[in-house]
């Protein structure tokens, strides 16, 4: 009898403040609502009090762009308290996957919870990431993995509400850029994006999907 796969949780985000909190966010609905809460149990009074969390970190985040001394430390505490409860909820998906019948039952566990799974091997820089600016609120930027050197290529990225109804917002010459979304607090975004070369070297490459499907802009 061979050795059954283990499959490993993992909460994937970005360092970016206010795209962890978005995720952990977005990470508390899934284990909150079907299918991930059938797998998991956690009390409702937890996830409003880790929502809560995530509200302070936020306004914490926001008031750091005053430039006031000490502030800088606050936000650090508040955030600290979210990747506890992150890395908590985190660790009951994994006993649920730990406890699964077989490799693939774990892994819809993992992914229903809105989390992913580690992949052995070496690691391989995404062909298609979105993530929130750093810097300015309502930017995001996009990421392409780059053509072969020697290509001439251009990169298109579409945006949804509803993913299913896509409009292009943006075709850039370079794979990294920059875009407004300007749209209200709370509106969830979903993107693909492709790498677009010239006829004679195939033309439009099949769409990409980032990691993390959608956005709560904040």
């Amino acid at each position: 009898m061979s050795k059954r796969k283990h499959v490993t949780a993992v909460f994937a985000t970005s360092e970016n403040v206010s795209q962890f909190l978005t995720d952990a966010l977005t990470f508390y609905t899934a284990i909150a609502t079907p299918p991930g809460s059938t797998a998991v149990i956690i009390p409702p009074a937890a996830i409003t009090a880790a929502q809560g969390r995530v509200a302070t970190a936020r306004t914490a985040e926001s008031a750091v762009g005053t430039g006031t001394i000490g502030l800088a430390a606050t936000r650090d505490i508040a955030v600290a308290a979210v990747e506890t409860d992150v890395k908590n909820f985190t660790a009951l998906v994994q006993i649920a996957a730990n406890n699964a019948v077989d490799a693939a039952t774990a892994t819809a566990i993992v992914t229903e919870c809105g989390l992913v799974t580690k992949k052995n091997g070496s690691k391989t820089k995404d062909s298609f990431a979105v993530t929130l600016d750093a810097i300015t609120a309502g930017l995001l930027n996009f990421t392409f993995k780059a053509a072969a050197q020697g290509l001439h290529a251009c990169y298109e990225t579409q945006q949804s509400i509803d993913n299913a109804t896509w409009v292009t917002v943006k075709v850039s010459s370079t794979g990294n850029y920059t875009y407004a979304h300007g749209m209200p607090t709370g509106t969830k975004l979903y993107f693909r994006g492709r790498v677009i070369l010239s006829d004679k070297k195939g033309g439009a490459q099949a769409w990409l999907t980032p990691s993390v499907g959608y956005l709560f802009t904040l």
